[in-house]
């Protein structure tokens, strides 16, 4: 792997969806790849990279689980900040339930592939591990981003 002078990920706000709690975690998630980076880069021992890969693995299962959560409530009209907007909740409870079912799809193949991922040759394991977040943040979340910026 050859030594890089910048962050393997950078923070970008095209990460961001607009929630406080879910742009936390993207953040967290972004951390974790560069501390993994930097371990590779670094040519760390194998054991302290699976714990870092065993981390951001705990990190993305509970990050999905919570995205899944919040559009199953905004589908159901349970969203709290949606209560008392007149026209808009029903309006993001259509593009919830029309994204809710392909949302959950792709986390358990997001899931997946961040598994495939850690299995990777640790020459590859940095831009794959890079390729899946921004695949998660940019692409997948497109519908939350969307939601959120609607209220």
């Amino acid at each position: 792997m050859v030594g890089r002078a910048a962050e393997l990920l950078p923070w970008s706000e095209n990460f961001a969806v607009g929630h406080v709690e879910f742009d936390a975690q993207h953040r967290g998630l972004v951390k974790l790849i560069n501390e993994i980076a930097d371990a590779a880069l670094a040519e760390k021992h194998p054991g302290q990279i699976a714990t870092l890969l065993k981390t951001i693995r705990e990190a993305a299962e509970e990050h999905l689980r919570q995205e899944n959560a919040l559009l199953w409530e905004i589908r159901c009209g349970a969203y709290a900040p949606l209560r008392g907007h007149a026209g808009a909740p029903h309006v993001l409870k259509l593009m919830a339930a029309a994204a809710f079912d392909k949302h959950m799809t792709e986390h358990a193949a997001l899931l997946d592939r961040l598994d495939a991922a850690r299995n990777a040759p640790v020459d590859r394991l940095c831009e794959t591990l890079r390729d899946w977040f921004v695949d998660h943040a940019i692409k997948h979340n497109s519908y939350l981003k969307a939601i959120f910026q609607a209220v």
